[in-house]
């Protein structure tokens, strides 16, 4: 394993130039003292990134192509780190907020805080006061590296994770110039981010514990990265059992009939069963998810429906975030964007699933345009431009943004038991799910079944190009995909991917689900240029920021290349 060196100016000069506090504009010797609990708990408001990953991996992803000019009718793209994610480049060639060597540099800022108010806490001997503060400090610093890890290092190649180079693990404040840190490999890091989770979760506060609990790490926030960890893991059996303490699982099943009163049964002989509206499961999750029928019912603008979706005070949002982000102009697909989802993939993401049902979400179309099609959206963002004080028209743009919610703890459960063979608890989550997102409110016309399931996704289960058939995910299903239950869990699985994909539109998750299941990726510039992303191609796995590579840390591999751009 090689040693790297990381500079000052690869972290703390990130810090300088990321941090909300003054803390860090001195040399630690001038450096204002952190000698209260008080002031560690203000210290901790710089723990969370301010910048956002999401603009940048949602262009590398399935779906969105070159529209061939922006909205303004611009030939070049204004968004370099939308351009150049979309080629999966190596670096970006114009500096935005957006791009990833800022959300690599803010994340390091994000973890020299937390490492900063947790040497602050020792040297005060960790009074029982202090307790709280010391376990957001350590999920910080585990949230901003795992998503690092996620995003940099070749975390998704499982057989390869004792090998393949990790990041370098902060601990403890940078004093010296070209300290020398390992970057260590992807289980060692992994390692040490589920070591920080366990120990922080042993103390973090509840939400009554902060004055804006949204915006804090709570221990439901903590269990929802943990259940994020356990299933880019794929430790199944810890996904169920931590989603299973935010939201109950079902317990009281009926059993759907015909006409005639007689079980509907399923080509396994199985009958068809659905949770009941009065189970205490179901209660849960409709009581507590976003209403996005009501939302789509009383939308008036691109506005006031992100704003509503963002409301803190909604009780399926865990945890949020407003850092320094064009995403709400990305997403809006104004006059600077040019690769942005195609109508057809938009449209097929946000329309029809296997309950029988179309989604319900406010979908706005931006106008006409240029472009041969004028994108759509659903409105999940809303911009604060903050002045640069109150003479000023010049400012920051900051996006309301949510880190963690409880439909993905309820779609990560689903994902679990379809794995585990659990079929009709699969089944119950995903229509539980669904029931404040489908046109029809009615749980009796429409819910997710076995043979709703294998008939819907019958196209993809006949092909042999469909992720679900492929040598890469051949080891991953225990069942044979000839026979009715290799067909339903697979399935299942392309119901639950197409429900995260619906649900997280624009937010960046779908490209850990392409990592995550090996899904290919074909992108096509207007020039008629081709390329595709397929499992093996070392352009999935995002280049170590340049500023990193010139500070000593090793680049990832970029040789293996199957299908380059011709």
């Amino acid at each position: 394993m090689k040693r790297n060196i990381i500079s000052l100016l690869l972290l703390s000069a990130s810090v300088l130039l990321n941090s909300c506090g003054n803390f860090l504009d001195e040399m630690p010797d001038n450096r204002a003292q952190i000698d209260n609990v008080d002031k560690i708990k203000a210290l901790l408001v710089s723990a969370y990134p301010n910048r956002f990953y999401a603009s940048s991996i949602e262009a590398r992803g399935d779906g969105i192509i070159d529209h061939g000019s922006t909205l303004n009718g611009q030939l070049a793209p204004s968004f370099s780190f939308n351009f150049t994610n979309f080629k999966w480049d190596e670096f970006s060639t114009t500096e935005s907020a957006d791009d990833m060597e800022n959300y690599w540099g803010a994340s390091y800022a994000a973890i020299a805080a937390a490492n900063h108010a947790l040497e602050a806490i020792e040297k005060l001997g960790t009074p029982q006061e202090s307790l709280p503060y010391k376990a957001e400090a350590l999920l910080c610093r585990a949230y901003s590296h795992f998503t690092l890890l996620t995003l940099f290092a070749n975390f998704f190649d499982e057989a390869n994770r004792t090998t393949n180079p990790g990041i370098p693990y902060m601990v403890k404040p940078e004093t010296v110039i070209n300290g020398q840190y390992d970057r260590e490999t992807v289980d060692a890091t992994l390692a040490k981010v589920k070591a920080d989770v366990v120990e922080g979760m042993k103390h973090i506060g509840t939400a009554a514990a902060y004055e804006q609990p949204k915006f804090h790490f709570t221990l439901n926030a903590a269990r929802l990265l943990s259940i994020r960890i356990a299933l880019f893991e794929r430790n199944y059996n810890d996904v169920i059992a931590l989603t299973t303490q935010l939201l109950p699982q079902v317990a009281v099943y009926g059993t759907v009939v015909d006409d005639e009163d007689k079980p509907i049964l399923n080509g396994d002989g199985t009958e068809t069963k659905v949770p009941r509206p009065d189970d205490m499961a179901y209660l849960t999750c409709q009581s507590s998810f976003f209403d996005w029928i009501s939302a789509t019912k009383t939308a008036t603008s691109v506005f006031s429906v992100g704003l509503k979706f963002t409301n803190v005070a909604n009780s399926n949002i865990i945890l949020a975030s407003e850092p320094y982000s064009l995403l709400d102009r990305v997403v809006a697909s104004n006059a600077a964007v040019r690769y942005t989802y195609s109508n057809a993939a938009f449209t097929k993401i946000i329309q029809k699933n296997a309950s029988g049902s179309d989604w319900s979400f406010p979908v706005f179309t931006m106008g006409s345009s240029a472009m041969a099609t004028s994108p759509s959206v659903v409105p999940k963002t809303y911009e604060d431009f903050k002045l640069s004080d109150i003479n000023s028209s010049s400012g920051t743009p900051h996006v309301r943004v949510i880190l963690f919610r409880l439909e993905e703890a309820i779609l990560a459960r689903a994902e679990a038991f379809a794995m585990t063979g659990k079929y009709d608890e699969a089944l119950a989550d995903l229509t539980m799910y669904s029931q404040k997102r489908t046109k029809s409110e009615e749980l009796i016309d429409f819910y997710f079944s076995r043979d709703k399931v294998v008939d819907f996704y019958k196209k993809e289960l006949d092909g042999v190009s469909p992720f679900v058939n492929n040598n890469f995910n051949a080891s991953r299903f225990t069942t044979n995909f000839s026979n009715y239950e290799g067909r339903l869990q697979r399935g299942l699985l392309m119901a639950v991917l197409d429900a995260r994909r619906t649900e997280y539109i624009n937010e960046g998750m779908r490209w850990f689900d392409i990592l995550r299941w090996n899904i290919p990726v074909k992108h096509v510039l207007k020039s008629g240029s081709t390329s595709t992303l397929t499992p093996d191609d070392d352009r999935r796995v995002i280049q170590i920021p340049q500023t990193a590579a010139l500070s000593g840390i090793e680049g990832n591999r970029y040789t293996n290349i199957p299908h380059p751009w011709n």
